[in-house]
Formats: structure tokens, sequence, C-alpha cells
């Protein structure tokens, strides 16, 4: 049977383990993973790579924290772009899966980036509300940048899902 929704999460990874209530997201991250495994839906991994996330290097690596599973697929990235030159947009055409949930790092980077860009691309895009996060910034807080995200993004781009925990 084919399925067509998947989770993608996005730059999970031990460098930037400093980003805003990181552990609570972990956590939640982890209860999305969960029930996509019980459902037999995919969960997809993204994996960011430049010269603050080295290759191969500890920061790098995705944090050991996450729930996965040997089946679960992994794309490396080097760009905010999780569809550049990955191979994801293939795949996920190949095993005909339009409606992709995304979560992870960071709100206002490579989370926006994957939400608009699978909407141009024709992917149905949902997040759920307050399952990504980014760091403070010189103009404002980390609380105040997903939050802004996340009203751009409802209607225009994606679907926010509403996350009663």
């Amino acid at each position: 049977m084919q399925t067509s929704s998947c989770l993608l999460v996005i730059d999970m990874q031990n460098g930037l383990n400093g980003a805003y209530q990181y552990t609570k997201l972990i956590e939640k991250l982890n209860q999305r993973i969960k029930a996509y495994h019980q459902t037999d839906l995919p969960v997809i991994y993204v994996q960011h790579t430049d010269a603050e996330l080295p290759y191969g290097s500890e920061a790098w690596k995705l944090d050991a924290k996450l729930t996965r599973l040997p089946t679960d697929r992994v794309f490396l990235k080097y760009h905010s772009d999780s569809f550049f030159e990955t191979g994801l947009k293939s795949y996920l055409r190949h095993h005909n899966l339009q409606s992709i949930e995304v979560c992870g790092l960071q709100t206002e980077y490579c989370v926006d980036t994957a939400l608009r860009v699978g909407h141009h691309l024709g992917f149905k895009m949902s997040i759920l509300a307050g399952l990504n996060s980014t760091f403070d910034n010189e103009l404002l807080p980390a609380i105040k940048i997903i939050a802004h995200h996340e009203s751009i993004w409802q209607g225009s781009f994606a679907e926010v899902l509403s996350n009663k925990n």
C-alpha cells in the first residue's frame, strides 16, 4: 500500500542543541516520530553540513535522543533548502508522498525554506505548532521568531496544526 504522508525532521543535530526549549522540542518530536512509526508512515531526517557542522563531527551528528529506526531515511544537505540537490524531491515523488509534516530547526532558516519550497513544488505542507525552534537574535527572542513564522506559514505556505500538549 502506498502512503501519502511523511514526517520531515530537519537539522536536529548536536551542534544546534542550544536552541530555545531544545529538550522540550526533542520530547515532542519523539511523540510525533512514534505516531508516524506506529502507523507505518515514513520518517525522513535532513542533516545539515557546513563549517559549523562539519561532516562526521560530533556537532554534525543527529541527536541520539531522537527515536530513530534503521528504516528511517536520512538526507544530507549543504544549503538551507532541504530540496536543493539532496534527492529529497525525487524520493518523495517516487514513494508517492504528497503531504509533508515538517519539524525541527531552525525556524527562520531551514524549516521556513522547506515549507516554502515544498509548497512551491506542489506538496501539501504542514507543521505542528511549536515543533520548530531557533535561537534568540539581535532583534527578537526565539519565541517571537517562532510565533511570527507560524503566523506567516498559516494559510500561505502550510497548514499550522494545533498542538494541544
